[in-house]
């Protein structure tokens, strides 16, 4: 929990350095003479605080997930009626944080990028919807695909985030410290 909010600490203080005003106001003379004060979006400061959003979203539900897959990892799964429990847990994290994925909506200043984003977050929300099933499976928890697909969607939301003029990041890590 301390390391998610460090990196997520860590990733705020990047968005404020590179982002330092949200909107800029740029005075416009209307057609009788008087100034008019028009926001402009900023696409690099919405797509820091919308990616923010995915991993603290995800990082609200996930604990259990995160549970399981470091005991698996360490190979300290408990047994029996024990491994169950931990199961049942991690699926129920895996499913919520799959709705919580398909809750996001992305900012209408980012309308450029909405297709690369949706694809982002359709493929992280297919790879929760994969370790639902993989825990629900008998035997042995398989995780690798589901994992692998999440990598893709790193990729394609690290693309988004450079196109902006920002510095790539890792979801991924984020939602699994």
């Amino acid at each position: 929990m301390m390391k998610k909010l460090l990196l997520l600490l860590t990733s705020l203080t990047i968005v404020l350095a590179a982002c330092s005003s949200d909107k800029e106001e740029k005075p416009e003379t209307t057609t009788n003479g008087a100034a008019k004060t028009e926001e402009k979006a900023n696409p690099a400061a919405d797509m820091m605080k919308f990616y923010l959003s995915i991993s603290q979203s995800i990082n609200e539900v996930d604990a259990d997930l995160n549970a399981f897959e470091d005991a698996q990892g360490e190979a300290a799964l408990p047994e029996g009626a024990d491994l169950q429990a931990m199961k049942d847990a991690a699926k129920a994290s895996a499913d919520n944080a799959s709705a919580k994925v398909e809750a996001l909506e992305v900012p209408k200043t980012l309308t450029k990028q909405q297709e690369a984003i949706n694809s982002a977050l359709s493929k992280i929300q297919e790879a929760y919807t994969m370790k639902s099933k993989a825990l629900a499976s008998e035997g042995e928890v398989q995780l690798d695909e589901a994992n692998a697909k999440f990598q893709e969607a790193d990729k394609e939301l690290n693309a988004v985030l450079e196109e902006i003029g920002l510095v790539g990041s890792s979801i991924f890590n984020e939602v699994s410290l």
